[in-house]
Parts: structure tokens; sequence; C-alpha cells
């Protein structure tokens, strides 16, 4: 009897032990343009998250990389994504996701391959019944308005009916 309730314990703590453990997960394609890598790494006892991605042009040797982290938070997560272009231009993407009662509000900052930075603020709802709302809007380093993204979703018997209005500076719709 005590060798099975050891055994039971020491099984027990076995599992725990190997749920903690980071799960890595690899894709890579190989086409005749492209050869491109794909690598996922979770914790989920931790809420961690990161991928990898380097894709490269076969008939030009350019190669583009993004490196993405996500940590889970009490309220949501927090995001970092780099983006690096085959001419060695950096674009990032850094901020936090925060659980709303009926969706999300995002907040933070992106840089672009320019160096030039950007608030990025986002907000998503739903209603429960298939109907959705989610709307973008981008500063600039001043706090005036250069990009707006709003995005409606409506369901019903006849089907899916979605809506996009995007807006850009002084230019007015896209």
């Amino acid at each position: 009897m005590k060798k099975s309730i050891a055994f039971a314990a020491i099984a027990a703590m076995t599992a725990t032990a190997a749920a903690a453990q980071d799960q890595t997960r690899t894709r890579t394609f190989e086409g005749p343009n492209v050869s491109a890598t794909s690598t996922t790494t979770t914790n989920p006892e931790t809420g961690t998250a990161t991928r990898d991605r380097t894709a490269t042009n076969l008939n030009n040797g350019n190669t583009r990389s993004s490196m993405a982290t996500r940590q889970r938070t009490e309220t949501g997560a927090t995001i970092d994504v780099a983006k690096t272009g085959p001419q060695g231009n950096t674009r990032t993407l850094s901020g936090e996701r925060t659980r709303t009662p009926r969706g999300s509000t995002f907040s933070g900052t992106a840089t672009g391959p320019q160096g030039n930075e950007f608030g990025v603020d986002s907000r998503r709802v739903r209603d429960g019944r298939g109907n959705s709302r989610a709307g973008q809007r981008v500063t600039n380093s001043a706090g005036e308005t250069i990009g707006t993204r709003t995005r409606t979703t409506t369901r019903n018997r006849g089907g899916t009916n979605r809506t996009v209005t995007r807006t850009r500076g002084n230019r007015g719709p896209r």
C-alpha cells in the first residue's frame, strides 16, 4: 500500500514537472523561390510564448526575420515584436493587451523602419451573438492621429456583413 501511494506521488510530481517545461515546435518550408523556418516555444505554466521566423529569397539571397514574445499577465498579456527586412531596417511593436468583460484593449508603441515612433491603441468588443467591432488608432510623436481603422461585423440569419473603414492622416479614407 505504501509503495503505491509513493509511486502515485512520484508520478504526480513528474507530470507537474513535465507540464512546466517549454514546448518547442519548428516548421520549415522549402520552395522554388524561398526557404523559411519558424520556431515557436511556449510554456503554459509561466504564460510565455516566443516565435522566431526567418525567410530567405533564394533568387537574390535577401533575408527577412521576425521575433515575437508574449507574456501572460493577470489582466491580459504584454507583447514585443521585432521585424527586420532585407536591408536591415527593423520595425518594432510593444504594448499591453488588457481583457475587458466584452472584449479587449491594446495600448503600445511602434517604431517604423526609419526609426519614427508611433502610438498604437485599439479596442475590440463582442456582444455574444456573433456581432463585433474593432478599432485601431495610430498617433505620431506629437499625439496627432495619423491613421485609423474600424471594422464592424454583424451576423444574422441572412449571413455575415463586414464593414471596414480606414483613414490616413489628411488623405481621408483609403
